[in-house]
C-alpha cells in the first residue's frame, strides 16, 4: 500500500514539476484530460443511476454490514450491463425531464387542485346533509319479470363438467 501511494506521490510531483516536459505532457493528457473529456460525455441520466446505485450500495452495506457488501458485490456488475445494455439513461433522462418540467408547474397546478378538491367535499358534504332531511324514503322495487310462484326455472341450464387437464 505505501508503494503505491509513493509511486502516485512520485507521479503528481513529476506532472506538477515538469509540466511542458514530453512526460509532463503525457501525463498530463493520460491522468487530466482523458478523464475529464470522459467526464463530460457522461449525460444526468447516467450520473443518477450512479447516485442511485451508490445510494444503494451504502444503504446495503448499512443494513446489513459485511452481508451486503457481498450483496451489492454480486449485485453490481449484472446492474452495470443491464444498464449499458438497455441504455437506460435515455428513460432516466426523460424522467428527469418530465419531473423538471412537472417541478415548474407542479405548486400552482397542485394548490388549485386542493383548493378544488377541498370546496368539491365541503360542496358534497352539504348537499348530502341537506338532501338526507328533505328526501323520503322510497320502498325498494322489484325487478319486472317472472315472480317465485312461478312454474319456470329462471335460472338457465348449466352444461354439465368436462374433466381435462391443461397440462
Amino acid at each position: 500500500m505505501l508503494l503505491v501511494s509513493g509511486l502516485m506521490a512520485a507521479i503528481l510531483a513529476l506532472m506538477l514539476a515538469f509540466p511542458h516536459t514530453g512526460v509532463g505532457r503525457l501525463l498530463k493528457r493520460w491522468l487530466v484530460d482523458a478523464p475529464a473529456h470522459a467526464l463530460n460525455r457522461v449525460r444526468p441520466g447516467k450520473i443518477v443511476f450512479y447516485i442511485a446505485l451508490a445510494a444503494l450500495g451504502t444503504a446495503l452495506t448499512l443494513l446489513f454490514e459485511a452481508d451486503g457488501i457481498r450483496l451489492f458485490g454480486m449485485m453490481l456488475p449484472e446492474t452495470l450491463v443491464w444498464f449499458a445494455m438497455f441504455d437506460v439513461g435515455v428513460f432516466i433522462d426523460a424522467l428527469l425531464i418530465t419531473t423538471a418540467i412537472l417541478a415548474s408547474n407542479g405548486l400552482s397546478v397542485a394548490r388549485t387542485r386542493l383548493a378544488t378538491a377541498s370546496r368539491r367535499i365541503a360542496a358534497a358534504a352539504a348537499s348530502r346533509r341537506t338532501a338526507r332531511s328533505r328526501r323520503p324514503r322510497k320502498p325498494a322495487k322489484r325487478p319486472p319479470g317472472k315472480t317465485a310462484d312461478d312454474d319456470d326455472a329462471g335460472w338457465p341450464v348449466q352444461p354439465p363438467y368436462l374433466a381435462f387437464s391443461i397440462a
